[in-house]
């Protein structure tokens, strides 16, 4: 019986010393996994805000809400990027962070620039290559969850970033870039989306009330593209349709952020359940 007890004493204390090296090193992180795929996917989005912002200050649309916005989103992005720095697990997504801060300071320079011709062209290119190495960044993050975990999640931010890059594209078409790739990309953006919808609408746990709202706003956004390919350009309005889809794809973002992260809980609590059971007497 001594023997038993000290063996079980042992591993007592091995359990004890475990749990607090663990927390000690999960302590020193202040973003999860999956919140760190919620930040990096938001970086996207946020990249094509600052191009869009910038491209309707050239374009004089709403120049002083364009200008704020600007303004903010590059604040949220400098804080997206030093959380995501200060929990960075290993070497590789370091070296991608240290690439990305460089991307970063080359595109906030450009976009605090004074709005213009070579400003927006320059605009379009280096958003596209930092969008990519954030998209690139998201997936290091993502290949560390659990298979099939916020799925739902990242197809809301990915809608996100399309109802942005929509309203990009549809703004440089507007400033008279007329290049055949700008037209192309808006296209390309839009069946994205549509099949995006159609992906959400699928969900069993979908969010009803979001989606209506979300759906409504997408239909009047559509009627503003036919009127694009009418030759009918209605910039403010699509600024005012486009802004509202982001904030509610944001919103659902957050709703199956929460879900994931539950689930992801009670996972982790079954789990320490089942250790425990196997030292108890």
């Amino acid at each position: 019986m001594p023997q038993k007890f000290r063996v079980n004493a042992i591993l007592v204390v091995l359990l004890a010393v475990s749990s607090a090296l663990t927390g000690s090193i999960a302590s020193a992180r202040t973003l999860s996994d999956l919140d760190a795929v919620q930040t990096s996917a938001w970086q996207r989005t946020l990249t094509l805000r600052i191009a869009k912002n910038h491209l309707q200050m050239a374009a004089n649309i709403d120049f002083v809400g364009a200008s704020a916005r600007l303004a903010a989103t590059i604040e949220e992005y400098n804080q997206a990027m030093t959380e995501l720095e200060m929990n960075t697990p290993n070497s590789q997504m370091n070296q991608r962070m240290v690439k990305l801060q460089g991307l970063w300071q080359s595109f906030r320079a450009t976009a605090e620039s004074i709005p213009g011709e070579e400003s927006v062209a320059k605009m379009l290119d280096l958003s596209n290559d930092l969008m990519y190495e954030n998209d690139r960044l998201m997936r290091q993050w993502q290949a560390r969850l659990p298979r099939g975990v916020g799925d739902n999640m990242g197809l809301a931010m990915h809608q996100s970033m399309l109802s942005e890059r929509i309203g990009l594209f549809y703004v440089a078409h507007y400033y008279g870039m007329n290049d055949a790739w700008v037209l192309d990309e808006l296209q390309h953006s839009v069946s994205a989306y549509e099949q995006g919808m159609d992906h959400i609408l699928a969900q069993a746990d979908a969010e009803p009330e979001m989606l209506k709202q979300l759906a409504s706003n997408w239909d009047y956004a559509k009627f503003g593209l036919e009127q694009f390919d009418n030759g009918q350009l209605v910039p403010l309005v699509m600024t005012v349709t486009m802004e509202s889809m982001y904030h509610q794809t944001n919103t659902l973002g957050d709703a199956y952020h929460l879900k994931s992260q539950l689930a992801l809980n009670d996972a982790q609590g079954l789990a320490n359940s089942g250790l425990a059971s196997n030292y108890t007497e």
